[in-house]
């Protein structure tokens, strides 16, 4: 009984979030419409008279090939371009009127299947089914029943989440494994999380000081210090519960239902399973799943602000990185690779001025998996992307100089070299009397890796999250610099 009335509570709360308006919508007006043997673009701006649209985007990735010769008689906007647009490996998505273009990157595919309860077998409508890691998600129907569309043509997660149950997460692999089969994913009860139901719904537990001082710092931490972190919100922060571990103020942080954040930066609005962050001896851990929503565009100036936004945080990006890795493109994409050693003499991690080649560092291995790779490193590692700098407000905080007068990196004291230009570099800034804020510096990173032998795949992604830590610039800019894995930049 009690299981039940979990059950319809939910689903009542779901309808009133999930119903939406699309009555008005521009793509369900009907039109009839003649394309004589012309181009994809020629097709567009003919559209544009005839159904007086608004169209935005990149001329560039509009095919010139392909032509169009067809009658559509009385059909409705969406259904033509769904049509229109498929010829070009195109797709597109309306903001206040507007019709955005843009180019579908991967093959598509649909995964189906039902969320059922596991004792009862009872379906859960409402249940949370995304791909993670990425902006493809739904809910499930009143049958509990979810489909979901155009997903990438790699391996991927897909993840199920319903307040009451214990979240899963099921792994693919393989193109076949998709096609054709409708999945039952039987979720079972967690008793503690409905308890913590009960509990919060009678009375809305109080924060102790301890836990609103350790909830600044996790904020911080965990979103990051970059310019992008200042508009990004942790919008459920009641969710959290903290411990702390030690003397020392080590401390861990789980939540008991979803983290939603909102990145005003970006233009995401993100779902976070957290299942650990833990901060302990200066070395962050945080492993969970993410579903990526886009927000809606106030104005066409705002949408092409986040595609801006979104282009700088992928490039130097570890999503940027691990692709360049795969595709064999690490130095035409502008990283370079060091190999990063303790210094016991001097309590400082170093690194050589003359560093080994990339293929003595790292090795990249294919597996019998589809995307699935191995990464094979000598040791930790710096990476340095050339292709951006590091902002102001990170050289000031953790740029100040060692006791051998060398930077440093976050948590980690590191002595590497500068490089200003493609001909210069020094050992220490203070040798030639420059003051930090003179000179401008590439971003570093350093991953720590727990296992020297980890797997990767394509989109770029570490598998077992928990084989690898990160320091440096990557560390700065955190969970707010973070995008879906099926982002692409334009070009």
């Amino acid at each position: 009984m009690h299981r039940k009335l979990v059950v319809s509570f939910f689903f009542f709360v779901a309808i009133k979030l999930f119903a939406q308006d699309t009555q008005n919508s521009v793509l369900n007006n009907k039109i009839s419409i003649q394309f004589e043997n012309v181009s994809l673009p020629a097709a567009l701006r003919h559209l544009n008279r005839e159904a007086n649209l608004s169209f935005s985007y990149n001329s560039n990735i509009i095919p010139r090939d392909t032509r169009i010769e067809e009658y559509y008689e009385n059909v409705t906007v969406k259904d033509l371009l769904d049509d229109l647009l498929s010829k070009g490996n195109l797709y597109y998505r309306e903001v206040n009127g507007t019709i955005i273009i843009l180019k579908r990157i991967y093959s598509e595919r649909t995964v189906t299947g039902v969320v059922v309860d596991r004792e009862t077998q009872e379906p859960l409508p409402f249940a949370n089914v995304f791909i993670d890691n990425s902006t493809l998600g739904i809910a499930t129907d009143l049958e509990g029943r979810f489909k979901i569309d155009n997903i990438p043509d790699i391996g991927f997660n897909l993840v199920v989440s319903y307040v009451g149950y214990k979240s899963k997460t099921i792994p693919f692999n393989y193109k076949q494994e998709v096609q054709n089969r409708n999945f039952i994913i039987e979720m079972e009860i967690d008793p503690i999380a409905l308890e913590s139901i009960q509990v919060i719904g009678r009375s809305r537990k109080r924060k102790s000081k301890d836990d609103r001082r350790l909830y600044k710092r996790f904020e911080e931490e965990f979103l990051g210090k970059s310019d992008n972190a200042k508009d990004c919100e942790i919008v459920n922060p009641e969710v959290l519960e903290f411990e702390i571990l030690d003397s020392l103020d080590n401390y861990k942080v789980t939540a008991e239902d979803i983290l939603y954040i909102e990145n005003q930066a970006l233009g995401f609005r993100i779902g976070y399973l957290l299942e650990e962050f833990r901060f302990e001896s200066g070395t962050k851990i945080n492993i969970g799943s993410a579903q990526f929503k886009e927000l809606e565009p106030k104005s066409r100036r705002q949408y092409r602000k986040w595609e801006e936004a979104r282009e700088v945080a992928y490039n130097g990006s570890v999503l940027h990185f691990l692709n360049s890795l795969i595709t064999g493109r690490v130095e035409a994409e502008g990283f370079r690779v060091n190999v990063v050693q303790y210094d016991s003499v001097t309590s400082e991690y170093t690194t050589p001025l003359n560093p080994q080649p990339l293929n003595q560092i790292l090795q990249v291995e294919k597996t019998d998996r589809e995307y699935l790779y191995t990464l094979k490193a000598i040791g930790d590692i710096e990476v340095t992307y050339r292709g951006e700098f590091e902002e102001d407000d990170y050289k000031k905080l953790y740029r100040s100089s060692s006791k051998s007068g060398n930077y440093k990196y976050t948590d980690k004291k590191a002595r590497s070299s500068i490089a200003l230009s493609d001909s210069q570099s020094l050992t220490s800034y203070q040798v030639f009397g420059y003051d930090l804020d003179e000179v401008e510096l590439f971003q570093k990173s350093i991953i720590f890796f727990n296992k020297l032998e980890t797997p990767i795949s394509f989109p770029g992604q570490f598998i077992s999250p928990r084989d690898v830590t990160f320091g440096g610039w990557w560390r700065w800019g955190a969970f707010s610099d973070v995008l879906p894995l099926n982002y692409r930049p334009s070009n």
